[in-house]
């Protein structure tokens, strides 16, 4: 029987074996640490290009060319979600100290209007306009107005007057969010004034739009400035034609438009044969350049709607339908070719 001799017993280096471990490992962990910061950067990346296209289209128009204005669905859509009276929030109160009527003084609404004080400012330009079309129809009770004044242009405003004085149905359009919800504390207790959220579209379907809200002015623009890092407000665009039939109402005394030379594209599309309107009053803006040819274009068109140019107060110009009669009837007509 032959022994076969297997030499000393395998003695591992374990100092060796523990300094490869060790390098697999750092080794590993770089490797996790290097995929994960290209997951990172991949994740950064798909972010910044959701970023991206979510501020395309947020600041996109959506026009909607195959809406008419007068589709039902567009009209009941307005009705319901935009003009949709949503009741009020109960209003601080303070006492009024200097009154005398009651105990403790009279109970006054904070932040509402309680009265248009324009008798005692009669010659500034709006208690001057505010007149000027009520005596244009000789101070009539119950009348109807539609108006659209945005950005500076708002102090312009004489709905509310004509509401609160002569008892007139106010329809005033707001894009500005903010403006908006302060004309609706400013109305809040003028029952025939309603303020609406939205635009009046230049074309003769409904769009959605963004505006920039730059020195108090409100500018409608699809343009997107890419180094700004806040996002303007969104605000849908209906037809004028569009706003009258959702409000039950096509006869109006007094379309108010001022909205920043969009007032001829609007009159545009307003079916004459459908809508009665008195008066009509345009508000420029004081900036607003080559006014004289664009009033001048305006006045022509109007002109070929019965409509004659009565007065102007600074940039603020007044239209007053004409009434046309033919002189000569038909059965008058027919007396006169028979022999």
């Amino acid at each position: 029987m032959t022994l076969i001799s297997r030499g000393p017993p395998f003695t591992p280096d374990v100092r060796k074996i523990t300094v490869e471990l060790r390098w697999q490992v750092k080794k590993s962990v770089k490797m996790t640490i290097h995929l994960k910061g290209i997951s990172k950067k991949k994740n950064l990346r798909k972010n910044k290009i959701r970023h991206q296209q979510f501020r395309l289209n947020m600041s996109r128009d959506y026009e909607l060319y195959n809406v008419a204005q007068d589709d039902p669905q567009l009209i009941a859509f307005l009705r319901e979600i935009h003009m949709r009276k949503y009741p009020l929030h109960p209003f601080k109160t303070h006492t009024d100290e200097t009154s005398g009527s009651g105990v403790g003084g009279a109970h006054v609404l904070v932040g509402i209007d309680q009265h248009l004080n324009f008798s005692a400012h009669p010659n500034e330009l709006t208690p001057k306009m505010a007149y000027f079309v009520a005596n244009l129809l000789n101070g009539k009770a119950n009348g109807a107005v539609i108006q659209s004044l945005t950005g500076t242009l708002g102090h312009l405003m004489t709905a509310p007057w004509l509401s609160e004085t002569l008892n007139w149905a106010a329809l005033i359009i707001e894009p500005e969010p903010r403006r908006y919800f302060t004309l609706r504390k400013q109305n809040a207790l003028r029952p025939r004034v309603q303020v609406v959220h939205a635009c009046v579209s230049p074309n003769s379907y409904p769009k959605e739009v963004t505006i920039h809200n730059e020195e108090s002015e409100v500018r409608i623009n699809s343009l997107l400035d890419e180094e700004t890092s806040w996002f303007n407000s969104r605000v849908k665009c209906f037809p004028l034609y569009t706003i009258m039939l959702a409000s039950s109402r096509v006869e109006y005394d007094l379309l108010s438009l001022g909205v920043h030379g969009h007032e001829l594209e609007i009159l545009q599309t307003l079916p004459f044969d459908k809508v009665k309107i008195e008066v009509i009053s345009i508000h420029l803006l004081e900036d607003q350049e080559d006014v004289s040819k664009y009033m001048t274009t305006l006045s022509k068109f109007l002109q070929t709607k019965s409509y004659r140019l009565l007065d102007k107060f600074g940039r603020n110009y007044f239209y007053q339908r004409q009434i046309t009669t033919n002189r000569t009837r038909k059965k008058d007509t027919l007396v006169l070719k028979t022999p």
